[in-house]
């Protein structure tokens, strides 16, 4: 299961990240256009593949006859309305939304001699929201946030949304690094930071709510679910502290007059963005373990 929800997590990060990238935040290049819509389309696959995985795995767990267990179809269908496969569905469905949206987007793509505009692709982006929100929904059907309040819900909702755009980003982030000029590359990590921002201040109010419904203040410090949030916390303040270090330092130095110091400031960004993505997937890793294996002292045993 844990493997499971990581997949998922994958899935979902690459779908959103491909997609918000062609709003304006890519190199401009058909070959650019073509490598975010090939990354959005691996991220659906993936997330198709992982939420389906989660019903095989439950099955073999139930079973307990190994690998062939996994795929006794009484056994899956009989798991019909539990949390599992509801959880399942909604992500299988959004995925496969996402999938066949990507494909049409690429068919369009290469009917069309003239590299399409950002404005192109903001349709898309409503549909892929539409998608990857059905993923989202599928996180409150599973573990202690599905007995919590719907406030609780709407809030893990837009926190998975707003994480999966923000990580999502980074590899595509990075593709612009070698991609483009200083200049570019200034002008799109400043409107990125715009949008980073926005979304900081989303995972803020909605992690704000998440935490005061799940954990009371000591059981931050007396249980180990509480000691993993904070770990949390402070992997996300420090992936925060890169993303303003980026904002602060390295892209200004990308708008340099100075010709020799060019290529050393963008690979200065590029080696800040990879250190970002290394907290994110730590990030990422800790949220999927303390989602699926740990739950707070008032849910134990739900």
């Amino acid at each position: 299961m844990l493997l499971g929800k990581l997949g998922v997590f994958v899935g979902m990060l690459a779908s959103a990240g491909g997609v918000l990238a062609l709003c304006g935040y890519h190199d401009g290049s058909r070959a650019g256009h073509t490598r975010l819509l090939a990354y959005s389309l691996f991220g659906g696959v993936f997330g198709l593949h992982a939420s389906v995985l989660q019903v095989l795995l439950q099955a073999g767990q139930i079973n307990a006859a190994g690998v062939m267990g996994m795929f006794d179809l009484n056994l899956i269908f009989l798991l019909r309305g539990t949390p599992v496969w509801d959880a399942a569905a909604y992500r299988g469905v959004g995925f496969a939304l996402s999938v066949l949206l990507v494909l049409n987007l690429l068919r369009v793509l290469t009917l069309q001699r003239a590299t399409p505009p950002a404005s192109f692709y903001r349709i898309a982006l409503v549909g892929q929201s539409l998608a990857l929100g059905l993923v989202a929904y599928g996180f409150t059907q599973l573990g202690h946030i599905s007995v919590t309040t719907p406030l609780a819900k709407i809030a893990l909702i837009l926190h998975v949304a707003a994480m999966g755009g923000w990580v999502g980003m980074l590899l595509p982030l990075r593709w612009c690094c070698s991609a483009l000029s200083n200049a570019s590359l200034a002008a799109l990590m400043q409107r990125f930071s715009r949008l980073g921002i926005a979304l900081v201040i989303v995972l803020l109010s909605t992690g704000g709510v998440l935490l005061l419904t799940l954990v009371s203040p000591s059981e931050l410090f007396t249980t180990e679910y509480g000691r993993l949030l904070l770990l949390k916390l402070g992997l996300f303040g420090v992936l925060v502290g890169i993303a303003a270090m980026n904002k602060l330092r390295y892209v200004p130095q990308l708008l340099t007059v100075d010709r020799s110091a060019e290529l050393p400031s963008r690979l200065a960004l590029r080696v800040s963005i990879d250190r970002e993505i290394a907290i994110a997937v730590a990030l990422l890793v800790l949220t999927t373990v303390v989602s699926t294996l740990l739950g707070p002292a008032a849910h134990t045993g739900m």
